[in-house]
């Protein structure tokens, strides 16, 4: 049995709106089980996390007081020493707006748009983390709903991984940021496809100027909160689980968490799975560019 069939995935390249589809379900769950719990309304973030150890290139540490802090950490290390403040930020997979939080917490940028694909998702943004200088919308990572060069940077934190279509992601990136432009970008990867992510974001006129490998300081954060946020989470085990949906999802959140002795965290041990930051700049001579062939 594949691992697809264990967690009720579609095939990801060949029925593409299936896996969509079975991906705004999962995070449907997702937000169902967590606005249930006493802590689901500061409950803001999805990533796995990072912990320092010795080779950090956030220029602006968590608050002492922070929520979920290892999981603002990744954020201000994806930032690194990128220039955000007057700027317009597009957050592609903005999940429940922990990115968009921080941003806005942490820098000065002039307006941050978060963008999902679940409703869910963006009806609690728009509940919750919603404030000045912030707006949410639904809408596909692989056909953004904006004009052409509309921001000056576009970060994607932990989400690519589920685009059936990454190329046409990174055309949409490249077509909405203005020359210029940053497209700061974080996510687990597999170790034979980097290589070609790196070129694809080239032949979209983005020029990788870093790639750093950051898989020690999440597997950190994971062994140090898988399990205990898996538990908070109020989750039942897939065999306890009512109904094949639920179990689905049941198995599906347990892969996704990325907890101790997981898939997951099993492939990253392996290596055969790392999670890299990636910063990347849009050639200043694309004046514009098309919306990629569908």
């Amino acid at each position: 049995m594949s691992d697809d069939d264990v967690y009720d995935l579609p095939d990801k390249a060949a029925a593409p709106e299936a896996f969509k589809s079975r991906i705004q379900r999962f995070y449907g769950y997702w937000n169902r089980r967590v606005d249930s719990l006493p802590f689901g309304e500061v409950s803001l973030f999805m990533n796995w996390g990072y912990l320092p150890s010795g080779q950090d290139e956030a220029r602006i540490l968590p608050r002492p007081d922070a929520v979920n802090a290892s999981s603002v950490r990744l954020i201000l290390e994806l930032v690194g020493d990128t220039e955000l403040a007057g700027r317009d930020v597009l957050d592609v997979g903005c999940g429940r707006g922990g990115t968009v939080h921080t941003l806005l917490s942490y820098f000065n940028p002039r307006e941050v748009t978060g963008l999902d694909l679940t409703p869910e998702n963006i009806a609690f943004c728009r509940r919750t983390v919603d404030a000045p200088r912030s707006r949410f919308l639904e809408g596909d990572a692989e056909q953004l709903p904006f004009p052409d060069q509309s921001f000056d940077v576009v970060t994607n934190v932990e989400s690519s991984h589920c685009y059936p279509h990454i190329a046409r992601f990174y055309a949409e990136v490249a077509r909405v940021l203005r020359p210029g432009g940053a497209f700061l970008y974080t996510d687990v990867f597999d170790r034979d496809e980097v290589t070609a992510r790196r070129a694809e974001l080239s032949a979209c006129g983005l020029d990788v100027l870093s790639d750093r490998d950051i898989t020690p300081n999440v597997m950190l954060a994971r062994a140090a909160e898988g399990d205990s946020q898996l538990e908070g989470f109020g989750t039942v085990s897939p065999a306890e689980a009512c109904g094949a949906t639920e179990q689905s999802d049941a198995r599906v959140l347990d892969l996704v968490m990325a907890r101790p002795g997981s898939q997951m965290q099993v492939a990253m041990t392996e290596g055969r799975l790392s999670y890299r930051i990636l910063r990347a700049r849009k050639r200043s001579r694309l004046a514009s560019r098309l919306r990629p062939q569908r």
